[in-house]
C-alpha cells in the first residue's frame, strides 16, 4: 500500500505543469523575470519547473523556452539595460575592426626595390633592416618627337624637341618611421636628383649657379645660356611619428613636396611623361617648412605647414606663409577629396633676381615664391579597372612687374595683378595585368600671360599607356596635342605657332 502511495506521488510531481506554452496558469511569473534558480520551497505546481532527483535546487527546463517565446513573447524580452549593453558591445567590435584595418594599412609598405632585394640575407641588408634604412630610386630617360623645331615649350618637362633626355636619375636614402609601434619613432629622408629635370625642381637660393655656363645651345630659349643637366636635392627632412596624437601624427622639418595634386615631381608617380599646365605653372613644388600631418580618424587627415615661401631656400625673397591640405576619404575608400592652399601676403617679392631668368627655374622670372594658390582634387574609383581624377586650381599674385615670365612674351606682359586657373581630368583604365592607359584632358587659362609667357586659354589632350613587363621596368609612350585659343599669340615652337603635336616615350628603371 505504501508503494502505491509513493508511485502516485511521483506521477503527480512529474505531470503537474501540463503544457505551459498552451495553458499558462494564473500565477505565471511577471514580465522580464526569467528565474534561473528557484528556492527549494517553490510550489511544486509552478509551471516550467521540475525537481531533478538528487538535486538540492529546482532549475529552469531549457526545452520549453522556445515555446514560451512563441506563445507569450513579452516575458522573454531582454531588459532595456541588456539591449544597451549589446549595442555598446557592437560599437566596441566595430571600433576594433576599424583599428585592425588601420593597422593593416600601416603595415602595407612599398615593395622593396631591386637594390634592397639584392641585399636581403646579407650582413649589410640585415643591418639596414634592423635600422629601418633603405636605399632606392629610379632612372628615367625619354625621347620626344615633335612638330616643333626649336623646342616644345610651354610643354614640359620633356621640353626639348626631337632629342633624348636623361630626365631623372633619382636616389632616395631613408630611415623609415615605425608606424606599427605604440612608442614614438623618428626618421629622415634625403632625395638626390641628377638629370635634365633639375631645371624644374630648383628652388631660389639653392645651387642655382648650375643654370649658367659658357656654352651657347641652339635649342635654348632666345639664346639663353643654360646647363641642360645638373644636380638637386628635391627633399631633405627629419621626421617623427607620434602614434598617440589623434590616430597617428607625423611631424617633418626641412625641404618637402607641396602636399597636393594628381601629378608629381617624381617620374614614376606622375601618370604621364609630360606634365600638365595645371601642374607645372599653377602651384608651387617645394617648401622649406615645419609640417604637422595628423590622421584624425578613418575618414579625415590633414597637412599643416609653416613655410618660408614657395620654391625658395633661405633667401632674401623668402616670406612666411601657410601651406596646408585637408583630405576626406569615404568609408568604402572609393572617393577621396582634398582641398589645399598655399596662402600668404601674395605680393611679388623680387629678392635678388637671377640673371638670366629661365623657364626651368620655377621662381623666375616674375617670381612664384609668393603666389597664392587654391586647389581641389577628387579621386574616384569606378571599379577594379577604371578610375577618374580631376584637379581644379586657381592662383594669383599682386605687384607683378611687366614681362613677368622673363624669358619669352608676346605681347608684352603688363605689370599688376596676375591671375591663372586650370582644370585637368584623368581617365584611367587597366587594359590587362601589365598594361594600363590614361587619358588627360585639360584647359589652362594664363589670364595675364605671367605663368607661360603668353596669355590665353590652352587646351591640352594627352593619351598614354603604361606597360610594365617587370616590376622594375616601365615603358610609357604617349601622344599629345596642344593649342592656344588666343589669336594674338604664338606660344609654340619658339613663338611661331599656336599649336603643337608631340609623340614621346620614356623608360623607367626602378632599383
Amino acid at each position: 500500500m505504501f508503494d502505491v502511495f509513493c508511485l502516485s506521488m511521483a506521477m503527480t510531481v512529474g505531470q503537474a505543469g501540463g503544457n505551459p506554452a498552451l495553458e499558462p496558469p494564473p500565477n505565471y511569473p511577471q514580465p522580464n523575470v526569467v528565474p534561473s534558480v528557484v528556492p527549494v520551497d517553490q510550489p511544486i505546481a509552478q509551471p516550467r519547473l521540475i525537481r531533478p532527483l538528487g538535486k538540492p535546487q529546482i532549475s529552469v527546463d531549457p526545452a520549453p523556452l522556445p515555446r514560451l517565446v512563441a506563445a507569450q513573447p513579452g516575458p522573454m524580452q531582454l531588459p532595456p539595460m541588456d539591449k544597451k549593453e549589446m549595442m555598446e558591445e557592437k560599437k566596441e567590435e566595430k571600433k576594433d575592426e576599424e583599428k585592425k584595418e588601420d593597422e593593416e594599412e600601416k603595415k602595407e609598405e612599398p615593395e622593396p626595390g631591386f637594390l634592397m632585394k639584392s641585399l636581403e640575407g646579407t650582413s649589410i641588408g640585415e643591418m639596414f633592416k634592423e635600422r629601418r634604412i633603405s636605399i632606392s630610386g629610379w632612372t628615367q630617360g625619354s625621347y620626344t618627337a615633335s612638330t616643333a623645331h626649336v623646342n616644345n615649350l610651354p610643354v614640359v618637362w620633356n621640353d626639348r624637341a626631337n632629342r633624348f633626355l636623361l630626365q631623372q636619375h633619382w636616389m632616395r636614402f631613408e630611415r623609415a618611421l615605425d608606424t606599427e609601434s605604440k612608442c614614438p619613432s623618428y626618421g629622415w629622408r634625403i632625395d638626390a636628383l641628377v638629370g635634365s629635370d633639375y631645371r624644374y625642381t630648383m628652388i631660389r637660393g639653392f645651387w642655382n649657379s648650375q643654370l649658367l655656363n659658357s656654352r651657347l645651345q641652339p635649342d635654348d630659349v632666345n639664346g639663353r645660356v643654360q646647363n641642360l643637366y645638373g644636380i638637386d636635392l628635391p627633399q631633405f627632412y627629419a621626421n617623427a611619428y607620434l602614434p598617440n596624437l589623434f590616430e597617428g601624427t607625423e611631424i617633418r622639418a626641412g625641404r618637402m613636396f607641396t602636399p597636393w595634386g594628381v601629378e608629381s615631381v617624381e617620374g614614376p608617380t606622375s601618370p604621364l611623361l609630360s606634365r600638365s599646365y595645371t601642374f607645372n605653372y599653377a602651384p608651387p613644388f617645394f617648401h622649406m617648412a615645419i609640417s604637422v600631418n595628423p590622421k584624425f580618424n578613418k575618414n579625415w587627415s590633414g597637412v599643416f605647414m609653416l613655410a618660408n615661401g614657395n620654391d625658395v631656400f633661405f633667401d632674401p625673397a623668402q616670406e612666411a606663409r601657410f601651406v596646408g591640405a585637408m583630405t576626406w576619404k569615404s568609408d568604402d575608400e572609393k572617393d577621396t577629396v582634398t582641398f589645399a592652399t598655399s596662402v600668404g601676403r601674395g605680393k611679388f617679392n623680387t629678392g635678388q633676381p637671377f640673371n638670366p631668368a629661365t623657364f626651368g627655374l620655377q621662381s623666375e622670372g616674375a617670381g612664384r615664391n609668393n603666389i597664392n594658390v587654391f586647389d581641389l582634387v577628387w579621386l574616384h574609383t569606378i571599379n577594379d579597372k577604371a578610375s577618374y581624377a580631376v584637379e581644379a586650381i586657381y592662383g594669383y599674385q599682386t605687384g607683378v612687374p611687366g614681362n613677368g615670365a622673363g624669358v619669352i612674351g608676346d605681347p608684352p606682359i603688363p605689370s599688376g595683378t596676375a591671375n591663372w586657373w586650370g582644370v585637368a581630368q584623368y581617365f584611367n583604365y587597366q587594359l590587362c595585368e601589365k598594361l594600363g592607359s590614361v587619358f588627360r584632358a585639360e584647359v589652362f587659362d594664363d589670364v595675364d600671360g605671367q605663368r607661360t609667357g603668353f596669355e590665353g586659354l590652352y587646351l591640352g589632350l594627352t593619351y598614354g599607356v603604361q606597360y610594365k613587363p617587370k616590376d622594375w621596368l616601365w615603358i610609357r609612350p604617349e601622344i599629345r596635342y596642344d593649342y592656344n585659343f588666343n589669336n594674338n599669340v604664338r606660344p609654340f615652337d619658339g613663338g611661331t605657332d599656336r599649336h603643337i603635336w608631340t609623340a614621346a616615350t620614356d623608360m623607367i628603371f626602378r632599383w
